[in-house]
């Protein structure tokens, strides 16, 4: 038995099902979610105050760290109000999901509930109640200037098409480059602090792709202390992701927010910002918000994406893979990692980016992809760094079955032509 076949055939790994370019192991994913729905301890009240201009800073009262906030960005003063509530409204969910509380109690009317109650059906919860206390209205602040980092949008003689969520990463770099040789008008929108951790590391990353490649760039920084992260951040991250970009897009106004696709049409199969029914109920809210605005979903890849990047740089005439932050190893980690790599593979080290540390997935799958699809850096690769390159990843498939899904097939297939 190769090990290929030995790491498909423990249980875990029986019944790969496959949705545009995901795949998830199908026994221990809907076990996952199954489990998922049942075990979170519903709360009876979460009481969110917002305040500051565009009322965008919320917090939990009673609870002086949960808060979520945008800190830095574009002014929204030009953005519709039915905008903003939306905006504000997938807010809320953020702060309330890891809790589901039976009472919602705000100090501002919250719009589009539908969502919210969609997002509480979603996993088994009766919608909640919504109460209003003491209400504040924006105007009554508006005039108050209470973010030191606010200013105003640049006026860019472009009318921007195309408002491309960005993380620095492959994926997101991958559907910046096909805009670009589409001659599509695109701007990239990051979204910081999104996720916990490397938060920093993809900001430069995506500033520094698109300043390199010429494309208006956005930060919106987030105060996150929701308390909604690890794979559960999931519920609503990529709803929080498209309505930011949406309401920045709109002040150059691009008529297309692109994210992150491969939804899946079983509600089992993922969280609810992977669920292409709250997609479709989503993109109703953004026209009824008069954002006139379409979200839509670029699937995404995997090892066969990075041949994609090697073809479109030497299409683009621009480099890519240097700037792609893509490494899920902390940056204190990396250096440790990086030791074995210089020692066994020289040239595939001395090639690679000094966001790699060869040895998480992502990393891994950078390789491989460069490998496989012949990147040029990686015309002298020698066939013992490659042969070692095959033999350490299976051994570390072995290890760390734990990781198994995450690992797609097309991985596994890929590793396969290598040894």
């Amino acid at each position: 038995m190769s090990a290929y076949e030995h790491f498909l055939t423990p249980p875990l790994w029986r019944g790969f099902s496959l949705q545009g370019a995901r795949v998830q192991c199908g026994t221990a994913w809907l076990w996952y979610i199954l489990s998922m729905r049942s075990e979170i301890e519903q709360s009876d009240i979460i009481a969110i105050n917002a305040e500051g201009i565009d009322l965008v800073d919320l917090k939990v009262t009673g609870d002086r760290k949960r808060r979520l906030a945008i800190a830095e960005h574009v002014d929204f003063g030009g953005v519709p109000e039915e905008g903003m509530g939306l905006l504000r409204t997938v807010m809320v969910a953020h702060l309330i999901a890891p809790y589901f509380p039976k009472i919602i109690e705000t100090n501002f009317g919250v719009t589009d509930k539908v969502f919210i109650d969609e997002l509480y059906k979603y996993y088994g919860y009766k919608p909640p109640r919504l109460v209003i206390v003491d209400e504040i209205k924006n105007s009554e602040i508006a005039t108050v200037d209470t973010f030191r980092h606010r200013r105003t949008m640049r006026n860019d003689e472009r009318k921007i098409e195309i408002a491309n969520a960005h993380s620095g990463g492959l994926d997101s770099a991958y559907r910046m480059a096909g805009f670009l040789r589409e001659k599509k008008t695109v701007m990239g929108v990051h979204l910081r602090n999104l996720n916990s951790k490397g938060n920093f590391a993809e900001y430069q990353a995506s500033k520094e792709q698109c300043e390199r490649w010429g494309v208006p760039f956005e930060n919106i920084r987030l105060i996150n202390n929701s308390l909604n992260g690890g794979f559960d951040t999931m519920r609503t991250r990529d709803y929080l992701l498209a309505i930011a970009t949406a309401v920045t897009g709109y002040q150059y106004g691009a008529n297309k927010v692109m994210i992150e696709g491969g939804m899946f049409d079983d509600p089992e199969k993922g969280h609810f910002s992977e669920y292409s029914e709250g997609w479709k109920m989503f993109n109703k809210l953004i026209a009824d918000a008069n954002l006139k605005i379409e979200v839509e979903g670029v699937d995404p890849g995997d090892v066969e994406t990075v041949g994609e990047v090697v073809r479109l740089e030497k299409e683009l005439g621009i480099e890519i893979l240097p700037f792609i932050q893509n490494c899920f190893s902390a940056p204190f980690q990396r250096g440790f990692l990086r030791k074995k790599w210089f020692r066994e593979t020289p040239t595939i080290s001395q090639n690679s980016s000094e966001h790699w540390c060869g040895s998480c997935l992502k990393c891994r799958r950078m390789t491989l992809g460069r490998l496989i699809y012949q990147d040029p850096r990686f015309a002298s690769v020698p066939a013992d760094e490659v042969k070692y390159f095959v033999k350490d990843t299976y051994n570390w498939l072995c290890k760390y079955k734990h990781n198994g899904d995450m690992v797609s097939k097309s991985f596994l297939e890929h590793l396969m032509k290598l040894g």
